[in-house]
Parts: C-alpha cells; structure tokens; sequence
C-alpha cells in the first residue's frame, strides 16, 4: 500500500541514522558539559547558573568546531550518503555560508539528542502501556473501572505509528534542511552553471571541428581514390596528383584529429590549426572538384575568425558537394563588402539526394558556426542547384 511505503523505503532509515549519528557525537559532549557543569558549582555557588554558563561553554565550542571547513566538508559527505541530499556539498568560503554549515552542525547533534531519546523512549511507553496492570496492581484497576485503562492501551498503540511517521517527516525535513544549509550557494550554483555551459559549448565545437576536417578528408580520400582508380592505367599523371591529394587531405586530417584530442586529454601543449581563408587554394587543390573561384574584396584583412569559420564553411560545403553530387562544376563567391562577408557555394544537384535525409550534422553544424558569429544561414535546393549561402558581419572598416 503506497500509504506505507516510505515505512519500509530505505532511505528512511537512513536518515533515521544520520540523526541518530548526531546523538552518538551529542553523547560525550553532554558528559563533558556535566563535568563542566559540576566545576562551575564549585566556582559560581549557584547550580542553575552554573549549569547556564557550562552549557553555554559547550554551544560555543561547538559553533566554533562548525566553523571548520572539514566539519562541513564531512557533514556533506555523510548528507549526501545517508539523507540523498541531491546537492554536492558547497565549498563557499564566506562567513554567511560558514554560519550555516555551523548552525546545521549544532542542530545535527541536538536533533540527534532527541531522536537518541526517542529511540529508547518509545519501546519502553508502548510495553509499558500494554502491560500497565501488571506494573502498577490496584492503581490499574482502578483505572480500569473507570475506563482509563482501554484508552492508555490505545494511546500506547497509536504510539508506534506516530512515531513511525515522525521518523519518516523528521528525515524529508533534515534532508531539505541539508540542502540549504551544506549545500552550494547562489552564486557557487551560478558559476557551477557557467562551467557546465562552457564545457558544452566547448564539446559542441570541438565536435564541429572533427566532424568537418575528417569528414572533408574522408570524402576527399574516396572521391580522388576512386578517380584514380578509373585513369590509372590511361592517365598515370593524373593518379599520382590525385594520391597526392589524398596525402595531404589525410595529412590535414590526423594534425586536426591530434590537436581535437590534446584538448580532450587537457593537454596544455596541444596545437591548434588555425587554417583561414588563406589556406583556400589549398583547399580546393586537393578536393578533386572543378570549383571556380570569384573573389571581391580584401579577404586577407578578414577578422581571423570571420576568415576561419568561413574556410570550414567552404570546407564542409564542398565535402557535401563531393558526397551528395558527384564530379559536377562548382561555384563559389566570396564578397568581403562593407560590413559584411557574403559566402555563396552553387553546384548542380546531380544524381543523388543533397543534404537531405542522410541524417549528418554538417549543415546543422554550419548553421551554429554561422549563429556564434551574428549572420545568417541558409541551404536547398532552387531549380535544379545547390545554394549554400552564408551572411558573417563584419566590424566597421574591416573591408
């Protein structure tokens, strides 16, 4: 029965001895708070006094013990295992967050205390009011003529499930309670975000990078390996600039591969390319494709990352033409005017579909290099062509 179910939850008992954990480290403190207590008799004279001031010693002490960064530190720990604290405990050096921690730990061994005392406690009310007339003889009967006797049995044994539900709301509230208190602050959980987005968005490029350098090598390999298998015996000049093409893309493609993985192993050293829009002849030498070229415009004073995500642009937009199309005749337009970089990439369809349902990532890819920079992004199919078409702006007097 669902009603039931957090009796029998693990997680309940759990929290039930995180509390009890408390009452174990309450226990020689309560000692030593008696002994103190004893000593400041001896000194003040008066008992109640005596045992304010010792008690007030204690709290002190214990505050300050709070204090520490490795009782807090432990105090997570043991909240995240024992409570399912779903925060990790914060790590804040300030005061506000360290009076929190100080004030959860105090509250940890005086609710310890208390649970401590209800453990004991309540087996022993409940056998004694099951058994009342064998421990108390003629009071008990006469409470039984009165009819006290029935309603102290029932009282004892509506004991045992209040009690279990107390245990059950004492540890949801501790675990709520943990989390304010031991858990990361605002501002930690802002830049806990930031990291995460950072970490993303760096994931995000690193994977546009390979996808778009060792995808372009790849279809490069196949369509200049293929063309030289065709003219190999007819026309051996021509199959050897076509395997040379195949070096140098391979060899573009494992120095991008090396630098993408130095990064993921955090490698300080790691080198990255840093290929623009000056590398373009190279590009297109070794892509197999007859690619016409027509530039406007000063394209070298290019900002270098306007020049570089427009080469991976060009780069990922003649992979596709080389996977989807075939050997057709491709046309190219780079417009560096003022204010802007107008990248325009034409080929006919050919044989094969273009862009559609091969379910890569290559122009969503384009479309997010293109977004980082503030431009716009657009690609289909218009009578019968390809038009990959790319706006990036530019700062004022760059072209």
């Amino acid at each position: 029965m669902r009603p039931l179910r957090p009796l029998f939850a693990a997680l309940t008992w759990r929290r039930w001895t995180f509390l009890l954990l408390g009452g174990l480290l309450a226990l020689p403190l309560t000692i030593i708070a008696g002994a103190a207590a004893s000593a400041s008799t001896l000194l003040v004279g008066s008992e109640p006094y005596a045992t304010l001031v010792a008690f007030a010693l204690i709290l002190a002490v214990l505050t300050g013990i709070g204090l520490l960064p490795m009782v807090r530190k432990l105090e997570g720990a043991i909240a995240v295992e024992l409570l399912g604290a779903p925060q990790v405990p914060g790590t804040n050096p300030r005061w506000p967050a360290r009076l929190r921690a100080s004030g959860w730990f105090v509250a940890h061994l005086a609710g310890g205390a208390v649970a401590c005392g209800i453990t004991i406690a309540v087996p022993s009310l409940v056998v004694y009011g099951l058994l009342f007339p064998m421990f108390e003889g003629e009071v008990a009967a006469e409470f039984m003529t009165n009819g006290i006797m029935a309603a102290v049995r029932v009282a004892a044994l509506l004991l045992v499930p209040a009690t279990l539900y107390g245990i059950v709301l004492a540890g949801h509230l501790t675990a709520r309670a943990a989390e304010w208190a031991l858990g990361p602050s605002a501002s930690e959980r802002v830049e806990a975000a930031e990291r995460r987005a950072s970490v993303q968005a760096e994931r995000t490029r690193l994977a546009r990078e390979l996808h778009d350098s060792v995808g372009h090598a790849l279809s490069i390999v196949t369509v200049q390996s293929a063309a030289a298998e065709r003219v190999l015996d007819r026309d051996p000049e021509f199959a050897r600039q076509a395997m040379k093409a195949i070096e140098e893309s391979a060899r573009t493609a494992l120095e991008d591969l090396d630098h993408v993985l130095g990064l993921l192993r955090e490698e300080q050293t790691a080198r990255t390319p840093q290929r623009t829009l000056h590398d373009l002849d190279d590009l297109l030498a070794n892509t197999g494709l007859d690619v016409s070229v027509e530039r406007e415009g000063d394209l070298a004073r290019l900002p270098s990352a306007v020049s570089r995500e427009a080469y991976r642009i060009v780069q990922e937009g003649l992979t596709n033409v080389a996977k989807h199309a075939g050997h057709v005749p491709v046309e190219l337009r780079l417009v560096a005017r003022q204010g802007a970089l107008d990248l325009e990439l034409c080929n006919p369809m050919g044989a094969r579909t273009h862009g559609r349902g091969t379910g890569g990532r290559g122009l969503a890819g384009l479309g997010e290099r293109v977004e980082v920079l503030a431009g716009r992004f657009s690609a289909g199919a218009l009578d019968g062509r390809w038009r990959l078409c790319a706006t990036i702006p530019l700062p004022k007097g760059t072209a």
